[in-house]
C-alpha cells in the first residue's frame, strides 16, 4: 500500500510539473493542450513596428465538456492586446471576449474572430519569440510564439 500511495504521489508532482511549465508554438503545424481541454494549434504573430500593432494567429479546439472563454491576449511586447469582430468596413472591439463552444474548432485566422498585440515596445522582426498571454477565465495559458511576415502565418 506504501508503494502505492508513493507513485500516486510521484505521478501528481510530475503531473503537476508539467502542467504550470510555459507553452511553445512556432507558427506550423503543432499542438498544445492548454487548459481546461483547450488544444492550440498554428500559433504565430505577424511582424510589426514599434507602437504598431501584430496580428496573432492560431487555431483553437475546445474538446472540453462545456463553453470556455477566452477574455483577452497580453504579452511581453505590447501595452495591450485586443479581441475583435471582424466585419465588412473595419473591426469592432470584443469587450468581454468570446467563447468557444465544446467541440468547436475556430481558425483565428479566417474566422470573423481576431486577436491583436497593440502599442509594440520593440520592432517585432521574423524569427522573434514573443511570449503571448492567452488569458481565459479560469486561468491564463503562457506561450512563446513565432513570429512570420504579414501574409505568411
Amino acid at each position: 500500500m506504501m508503494r502505492f500511495t508513493r507513485h500516486v504521489l510521484v505521478m501528481g508532482l510530475i503531473g503537476s510539473t508539467v502542467a504550470t511549465l510555459p507553452a511553445h508554438a512556432d507558427g506550423v503545424e503543432q499542438s498544445l493542450e492548454g487548459l481546461y481541454g483547450i488544444y492550440i494549434s498554428k500559433l504565430c504573430v505577424t511582424s510589426g513596428l514599434q507602437d504598431g500593432d501584430a496580428e496573432i494567429e492560431m487555431v483553437f479546439e475546445n474538446t472540453s465538456a462545456e463553453m470556455v472563454f477566452l477574455d483577452g491576449v497580453a504579452s511581453d511586447v505590447s501595452s495591450g492586446g485586443e479581441l475583435y469582430f471582424k466585419d465588412l468596413v473595419g473591426s469592432t472591439i470584443a469587450q468581454n471576449g468570446f467563447g468557444i463552444d465544446e467541440g468547436e474548432i475556430l481558425d483565428v485566422s479566417s474566422s470573423h474572430i481576431g486577436a491583436r498585440l497593440t502599442d509594440l515596445k520593440q520592432d517585432l522582426s521574423p524569427g522573434d519569440h514573443p511570449t503571448v498571454f492567452l488569458n481565459f477565465r479560469h486561468g491564463t495559458l503562457e506561450v512563446s510564439a513565432h513570429v512570420l511576415p504579414r501574409g505568411q502565418c
